[in-house]
């Protein structure tokens, strides 16, 4: 009989915690490509497209300081079928002077969008890679880091 108090404490306890402990995900990130069917030799865009909860923003992929909110970094993975073309591109930008660390700060409200040229070199295309960003929310501070990888499969026409 003890045993069995026991265990059903125990398994009240999990389902108490496990419905206590919320994780947050206000940054929704989405993928596309300017054309799906893209013939070998032509530039076409990577789109990476943020959705934000509200009170929340992120930080964009350029800031002109070197201590500050962690801006946004995309790596991608070297292979043959593609080359990048210059930066990428942040759209729709808001500039802000942040308190805390006393610098001005590149960041995204609502929604984000960075765009990637890229050079189709080969009939099949696979792109990865991964990205880091930071959000935060406006109304206690709270700050979250994340992590993701993304990938982009073409079939260029000839």
């Amino acid at each position: 009989m003890i045993t069995k108090k026991i265990v059903l404490l125990a398994f009240s306890l999990f389902i108490g915690v496990s419905m206590s402990a919320q994780i947050l995900t206000p940054a929704k990130w989405s993928v596309s490509v300017s054309k799906k069917h893209p013939k070998q030799g032509e530039i076409v865009e990577l789109i990476f497209t943020v959705k934000l909860d509200a009170t929340w923003h992120l930080y964009s992929n350029k800031q002109s300081y070197d201590l500050g909110p962690l801006p946004t970094t995309f790596e991608f993975e070297a292979n043959d079928s593609y080359m990048l073309l210059g930066d990428m591109q942040a759209i729709g930008v808001k500039k802000t002077h942040d308190e805390v660390f006393e610098v001005v700060v590149n960041y995204f409200e609502e929604k984000a969008e960075f765009r990637q040229k890229v050079k189709i070199l080969s009939s099949k295309v696979t792109i990865m890679g991964s990205y880091e960003y930071q959000v935060c929310t406006t109304v206690d501070g709270k700050c979250i880091l994340e992590r993701d990888e993304f990938e982009f499969e073409m079939e260029p026409t000839k």
